[in-house]
C-alpha cells in the first residue's frame, strides 16, 4: 500500500507536483541541472505533462524561479511592514532571509544565484526571472539606502549593502546558515553607521 504522503503528491496537479519536484531537486538540493527524467520520477509525471504546462525545461525552471520570487518577496515585505525606521527598512532584508529560510522554503543559498551560477547561457525566460530578482533586489535596497543618506553617498550605500547581502548568501553555501545572515546584517549596519557618520 502507498504511504498516504505519496498519495496526496499524486492528487496534487502535475504542474504542483513538477514545480515542487524542480524546487527540491534544483534549488533545495542545489543540483540546477538536474536532468528531465530525474525532475519527472520526483513528480511522478510524464514527459507531456511538463511540455504542456510549461513548454520545455527552462520553461519550469523559469516558473519555479517565478513562484520562488513570490514567495521572497512575501517574505520581504512582511520585514519592511514591521521595520520601526529607516535603516531598519534598509536593513529589512536580512530579518527576511531569515524568516524565508526557517519558515518558508529552505534552501543551500539562493536558486536565482545557483541558477545563474549554473547555466552560463540562461534562455530568455529564465533571463526574465533572474532579471526580476536583480531589478527588486537593487531598486529596492537604493530606494531605501536613499531614505538614510542622500545623493551620492545614499547610491553607494546601497551597493555596500547589496554586497553584504550577497556575502551573507554565499556563506549560507559555505556554512552554517544562521551565522552567515548574523555576519552580513553586522556587516551591513556597520556600513549604514559609517554611512551616517560621514554625511
Amino acid at each position: 500500500m502507498e504511504p498516504a504522503g505519496q498519495t496526496e503528491q499524486r492528487r496534487r496537479p502535475a504542474r504542483e507536483r513538477l514545480l515542487n519536484a524542480a524546487d527540491e531537486l534544483m534549488f533545495v538540493d542545489g543540483v540546477v541541472l538536474t536532468p528531465v527524467d530525474v525532475i519527472l520520477r520526483r513528480a511522478g509525471a510524464a514527459p507531456a505533462s511538463l511540455y504542456s504546462n510549461f513548454g520545455n525545461k527552462d520553461g519550469l525552471v523559469a516558473a519555479a524561479l517565478e513562484r520562488r520570487l513570490k514567495e521572497w518577496t512575501e517574505a520581504w515585505d512582511e520585514a519592511i511592514a514591521a521595520a520601526g525606521s529607516p535603516v531598519d527598512r534598509l536593513l529589512a532584508i536580512f530579518p527576511a532571509l531569515r524568516t524565508y529560510q526557517r519558515e518558508r522554503l529552505s534552501e543551500r543559498w539562493c536558486a536565482f544565484s545557483g541558477t545563474a551560477a549554473a547555466v552560463g547561457r540562461p534562455s530568455r525566460e529564465v533571463t526574465r526571472m533572474l532579471d526580476a530578482e536583480d531589478d527588486l533586489l537593487h531598486g529596492r535596497i537604493e530606494h531605501f539606502a536613499a531614505e538614510v543618506v542622500a545623493g551620492e553617498r545614499g547610491v553607494r550605500l546601497a551597493d555596500e549593502v547589496v554586497v553584504a547581502y550577497l556575502g551573507a548568501i554565499t556563506g549560507m553555501l559555505r556554512g552554517h546558515q544562521e551565522r552567515a545572515i548574523a555576519a552580513g546584517e553586522r556587516t551591513a549596519r556597520h556600513l549604514v553607521e559609517v554611512a551616517i557618520a560621514e554625511q
